[in-house]
């Protein structure tokens, strides 16, 4: 069975979010944090949380390379992966391109910016002296004086073909966002499967696939979320449990429950109770 993960909502309040790990640790295998603009930091949410709980693997979902320098992202992963061995994930992604021109920090080629970045701080997390000269990122002859004590996973939270392509021939995983149907799914899958067989990677590579949910009737979902995107509700636990074996099925590694109800916390309470013991038996 595929590891079983949550999401803590961009909504959460950040006074709120140790409390509300702290209630999923141990019933959850991961939880991932959110770093939308202009919500939560997701480096202070990953130390709180990590600081919060003594089970869960926690990841960075995602970070936006646009908004990340490398070498300084490098050094916070690695602080936090040296004060909790074994149990961070990292996660870089092209951000939202409407958010990175509102701030300034868009770039021409995405794509280009994530493959620098991703290779870049890989190997700096590696514990390698690294010089990157690309068309965005520059680092020379930088090696990290506290690298991981045990590695941390890299994964390129994408979806497009020729992003998949990249995740797969140069992360360690990849991430698809809420609203990936099972066939997304297995397309992706196909797709990264392509890059690494291009690149001749040997290494497993997790596919991480975070699922939106909600326990309950569609007019009780959050305000603004996409209804043209695919996402498991349903009245009954069995129907959310159905869907999440369909995108397992499907070929990933991991899937993370992303609350959409009004209430988060809640979804999540009751999926603690409702969803995950019942998914795990099977």
């Amino acid at each position: 069975m595929a590891t079983i993960g949550a999401l803590v909502r961009r909504e959460v309040p950040p006074e709120e979010v140790r409390a509300h790990a702290r209630e999923l640790d141990g019933v959850f295998d991961a939880l991932w944090v959110v770093e939308d603009l202009p919500f939560a930091g997701g480096i202070s949410q990953l130390s709180a949380v990590l600081d919060a709980t003594e089970k869960a693997r926690v990841g960075h979902g995602i970070a936006p390379t646009p908004f990340r320098s490398p070498a300084a992202l490098a050094m916070e992963w690695a602080t936090i992966a040296r004060m909790h061995p074994g149990r961070l994930v990292g996660g870089l992604g092209h951000g939202v391109q409407e958010w990175m021109r509102s701030i300034g920090a868009a770039v021409s080629s995405p794509m280009t910016l994530l493959e620098e970045q991703l290779i870049c701080v890989r190997a700096l997390l590696s514990g390698e002296s690294v010089n990157v000269h690309g068309r965005y990122v520059t680092v020379d002859g930088v090696g990290l004086e506290f690298p991981p004590a045990v590695p941390v996973p890299v994964l390129a939270g994408v979806n497009g073909p020729k992003s998949l392509e990249l995740s797969g021939r140069i992360a360690d995983g990849t991430i698809l966002g809420e609203g990936s149907s099972p066939e997304v799914v297995k397309r992706a899958r196909e797709v990264i499967d392509r890059g690494r067989a291009s690149a001749g990677t040997k290494h497993p590579h997790q596919l991480v696939v975070f699922v939106a949910f909600h326990l309950g009737t569609r007019d009780e979902l959050i305000d603004g979320f996409d209804e043209s995107l695919w996402r498991s509700v349903h009245d009954e636990p069995t129907g959310v449990i159905e869907d999440l074996e369909s995108v397992v099925a499907a070929g990933c590694d991991s899937v993370v429950l992303v609350p959409i109800g009004r209430d988060p916390t809640a979804d999540l309470r009751s999926a603690s109770r409702l969803i995950v013991p019942d998914l795990r038996s099977r």
